[in-house]
């Protein structure tokens, strides 16, 4: 079985190239009408990178195997006109935040427990990948944390996701070879809307010479690729901790999000916390599982609900971010032969 490879390519550049001209006009009509009573950012923007894999500490290469993203977020400011309307979605936020946004753009990988079978087991989860720009709009109040995000992208050969596979295995020394990506979900246009709110504290609360906080939260996406909705909370403890301003905790269609305020007027360069998370959510529709939308494909029984479980730390100095946490998540779906186990790197800048 031969996979054209041509038409894929062009639907994945034609994805990121809509997404980034979208993202552009966006910044481009901000910076040139400005809202009424905009005022210059508090804080400068920050750019950063983070890979999933889960060679780190789990070793199982399957299931959730990999994801990466390259992500932009804006200094805060009041307002941020015509891209407000995302924050708008919803009524009770609370007035007197700050906003930004954000542009990203990533890659997931899915695939099956037996990687050198050309033929997988069709009670196995099914090759797949998605490839996606995001628009994301993040509104900050004392105590809460409102985020926005719309994901634009592409499930299966045009997510490139079986060319990045192969061209890594055949590089690193030991690898399996993939071997049934021809089975892999058909083409798919992807669209996801997500909603989060996280409950924080003004200060962190001491404990001795340490600080610590309790961030619950709820979220949800409604799309094609995944619809759910959730609940979870975080704890941290650390020294010198920027407030949070989203929940500690991977899902299935983006890993460690834009965590931390890199901002503070807190005195002291260097901060540094350690945190658990937890988080249930019931899913009605999950892609990489139940196959595409309207053609046929390869998919397996999911679970309606999945409990994900992390620990990480979190290293800070003047303007630059390190985190390595570690994900445990509940079988997916019926067959499931071990949890999903993988281990995530965030690196950030801050300008």
């Amino acid at each position: 079985m031969v996979t054209n490879s041509g038409p894929a390519l062009a639907a994945a550049f034609a994805t990121l190239l809509l997404t980034a001209s979208a993202a552009i006009s966006a910044a481009n009509a901000q910076e040139t009408t400005p809202p009424p009573g905009d005022e210059p950012a508090t804080s400068g923007p920050a750019i950063g990178f983070w890979i999933d894999n889960d060679l780190f500490g789990g070793g199982t290469d399957r299931y959730y195997t990999n994801g990466f993203q390259f992500y932009y977020f804006s200094g805060a400011r009041p307002t941020y006109g015509n891209i407000d309307w995302l924050a708008n979605l919803v009524p009770w936020i609370e007035p007197g935040g700050v906003r930004r946004y954000g542009f990203a753009f990533g890659q997931n990988m899915y695939t099956p427990s037996n990687l050198s079978a050309r033929n997988p087991d069709p009670k196995d989860r099914p090759y797949a990948g998605w490839l996606y720009g995001r628009l994301s709009v993040l509104n900050e109040a004392p105590t809460a944390v409102d985020r926005f995000d719309l994901d634009l992208g592409m499930v299966g050969p045009a997510s490139l996701a079986e060319q990045t596979q192969k061209t890594v295995h055949k590089i690193v020394d030991g690898a399996t070879y993939p071997e049934g990506w021809n089975y892999q979900l058909r083409d798919e246009p992807g669209v996801v809307l997500s909603y989060e709110h996280v409950w924080r504290d003004e200060k962190p609360n001491s404990l001795g010479p340490v600080e610590w906080d309790f961030s619950p939260h709820v979220a949800g996406s409604l799309g094609n690729v995944l619809t759910f909705a959730a609940a979870g909370a975080t704890v941290r403890l650390g020294g010198n901790m920027p407030p949070p301003v989203g929940a500690l905790v991977n899902r299935p269609t983006s890993s460690i999000p834009y965590q931390d305020n890199p901002y503070s007027e807190r005195p002291g360069r260097f901060s540094w916390y350690v945190y658990a998370s937890a988080e249930g959510r019931a899913v009605v529709r999950n892609i990489f599982l139940d196959g595409n939308t309207f053609r046929e494909s390869r998919s397996v029984a999911k679970h309606p609900f999945v409990g994900s479980m992390q620990a990480g730390l979190t290293l800070r100095y003047g303007r630059y971010g390190l985190t390595y946490a570690q994900t445990l998540q509940t079988p997916e779906f019926h067959g499931q032969k071990s949890l999903t186990n993988y281990g995530s790197l965030r690196l950030s800048v801050q300008f």
